[in-house]
C-alpha cells in the first residue's frame, strides 16, 4: 500500500463571510509576546512526547517491522528513497518498484522531483528526519486548528500516535497524507491573519495537488468563496510543477497517464475493504464490473463537488477547521483508492467536534470555529470513532476475494464511514439550500429613546 511525501473560537454562528471572521480572529491570537527562546522551548515540549512514541511503536505499527537491529516496515517511505535515486540514474520511475517491498511509485513524476533531497543521506536518516516532520505537520494542524499549546498539545499530540489509525498508520508506513493536510492547513489558515505572507496565498494547495492530485478540490472551494487569487496561484504552481516533472522524467510522465486513464494503480484492487473510497463502496456493494466502476466514479465526482459547496458554505459561516476538514474527507471518497490511513482529515474534524463538548474557546485559540447543531456535532463525532478505530480492517475479513461474500452485516460495517461522511456533506447541503431559500430576518433597530 503506498501513497506519497514530505517536505482562525467563535467568530459569529451568522458571520457572512470569512473576512468578517477576521477581526475577532486576529484579536484571539494577541497576546503577550514571547521570547524567541521561550518558543523555542515550548515547540521543543509540543514535539517531544509524539516523537518518542512514534519511533517506539514504529516497529509495531507496520508487520515484518522489528526492534533489534532496528528495522521498522516504513515503506512507503523505502519507495519514495529509492524512487528519487532511479529516476537520478535514468529510470522510469513508473516502471519501477522498491526493493524490499517491490511497491510501486503511484503519483506524479513532480512528487519525486520535489523529493529529491532524500538522495542525500542513508535511509536511517531519512527514517527519523520523516517521522519528525510528520509530527511536526500534525502539530502544525492542532495550532492551527485552534488546540492550545505547550502541554496539552504536546498530550494530544503523543496519544493521537497511539489512538487514531490514520495518524498512526501513516506514521507506520512513513506515508505523505498529513503532510498533505499541514500543507492545506498552513495555506488557509495563516499563523498571522492580515499580514502580508512571504508564501502567496494558494501557492501550498497547489504545491500538495502536484504531489497528490486530490487536495486540487481545495482550489474548487477557493473558487466557490470568490478567492481567485489563491485559487490562480494554486492552479500555476501545480501546472508549473507538473510541467516540470514532465520536462524531466517524460516517459514517466506518459506512464502515469496511461495508468491513470487505464486505472491501473499497481497497488491493491478497489474491492478490498480497506478501500474507503466510494468506489469501493459501490464495488461492495453492487458487485466488481465496468459498469459499476464507472457508477462509482460519476458518484465520486458529484460527491467531491458537493464537498466544496458545502466547505464553502461552513466556511463563510466562519467554520473554517470544519469546512477544510469537509473538504478533505470529499477528496478521500472521490480518489478511486482512499486507504484507511489516508483519512487523516478526521483530526480536525474531532477538534470541531471538541470545541462544540466546550462550547468556548480556549485561552488563546483562533476563530475558526462557531457552535453546530446537534445533528452535525453527532454524527461528526461518530465519524472521528469509526475511522479512528479503522472498524473494517479491525473486524472483518479482507483479501483474497472475502469481500465478495460480505453478509449484510459485514457490508454495514465495511462501507459505514463513507456513507456516513456522504450524509454529513448532503445534510450539510440540504440546511444550505434551506437557508438561501428562507434567509434568516435581519434584526431591527431598536427605537431610539425619547429626549434621546
Amino acid at each position: 500500500m503506498t501513497d506519497p511525501m514530505s517536505s482562525k473560537i467563535t467568530s459569529n454562528a451568522a458571520a457572512d463571510s470569512a473576512d468578517s471572521a477576521e477581526p475577532a480572529r486576529t484579536a484571539s491570537l494577541a497576546g503577550a509576546p514571547m521570547t524567541r527562546g521561550k518558543r523555542f522551548r515550548r515547540m521543543v515540549l509540543e514535539f517531544t512526547p509524539a516523537y518518542l512514541v512514534s519511533m517506539v511503536m514504529l516497529p509495531l505499527i507496520i508487520a515484518g517491522g522489528k526492534f533489534w537491529p532496528y528495522k521498522p516496515s516504513t515503506m512507503d517511505l523505502q519507495v519514495y528513497f529509492y524512487a528519487v535515486r532511479a529516476m537520478l540514474h535514468g529510470a522510469n520511475i513508473m516502471e519501477w518498484s522498491s526493493p524490499d517491498f517491490h511497491l510501486w511509485f503511484i503519483y506524479p513524476p513532480a512528487a519525486a522531483i520535489i523529493m529529491l533531497p532524500l538522495a542525500v543521506g542513508p535511509f536511517l536518516f531519512w527514517e527519523l528526519v520523516w517521522i519528525a516532520g510528520i509530527v511536526i505537520a500534525q502539530n502544525v494542524v492542532m495550532i492551527r486548528s485552534g488546540v492550545p499549546r505547550g502541554l496539552p498539545l504536546a498530550l494530544v499530540s503523543a496519544a493521537l500516535v497511539i489512538g487514531m489509525e490514520p495518524i498512526r498508520t501513516t506514521v507506520g508506513y512513513a506515508q505523505i497524507n498529513t503532510f498533505l493536510m499541514a500543507l492545506v492547513f498552513i495555506d488557509l489558515l495563516p499563523a498571522t491573519p492580515g499580514r502580508k505572507r512571504i508564501i502567496p496565498p494558494g501557492m501550498l494547495i497547489g504545491l500538495a495537488a502536484a504531489i497528490k492530485l486530490t487536495p486540487a478540490l481545495f482550489v474548487l472551494m477557493l473558487l466557490i468563496l470568490g478567492k481567485k487569487r489563491p485559487a490562480i496561484t494554486a492552479m500555476i504552481t501545480f501546472a508549473v510543477l507538473t510541467i516540470v516533472g514532465t520536462v524531466v522524467q517524460p516517459s514517466a510522465t506518459i506512464s502515469y497517464l496511461k495508468s491513470l486513464a487505464g486505472g491501473d494503480t499497481h497497488t491493491s484492487g478497489p474491492l478490498y475493504v480497506g478501500n474507503q473510497s466510494l468506489l469501493g463502496v459501490v464495488l461492495r456493494l453492487f458487485g466488481e464490473n465496468q459498469t459499476n466502476t464507472y457508477l462509482g466514479l460519476a458518484i465520486a465526482v458529484l460527491v467531491a463537488v458537493l464537498a466544496a459547496i458545502v466547505g464553502a458554505y461552513w466556511w463563510k459561516k466562519g467554520a473554517h477547521v470544519l469546512a477544510i476538514a469537509l473538504v478533505g474527507l470529499g477528496t478521500n471518497l472521490a480518489s478511486p483508492l482512499s486507504w484507511t490511513h489516508h483519512f487523516v482529515w478526521i483530526l480536525p474534524l474531532g477538534i470541531a467536534v471538541v470545541y462544540q463538548i466546550r462550547r468556548r474557546p480556549w485561552p488563546g485559540a483562533r476563530a475558526d470555529h462557531i457552535p453546530l447543531p446537534r445533528w452535525m456535532t453527532y454524527s461528526c463525532a461518530a465519524v472521528v470513532l469509526y475511522v479512528s478505530a479503522c472498524l473494517p480492517l479491525a473486524l472483518l475479513p479482507y483479501a483474497s476475494g472475502a469481500e465478495k461474500n460480505y453478509t449484510a452485516l459485514q457490508e454495514l460495517v465495511a462501507n459505514l464511514g463513507p456513507l456516513m461522511i456522504t450524509a454529513i456533506l448532503v445534510a450539510s447541503a440540504v440546511r444550505m439550500i434551506r437557508e438561501s431559500r428562507h434567509p434568516a430576518r435581519p434584526v431591527e433597530a431598536a427605537a431610539p429613546v425619547a429626549g434621546s
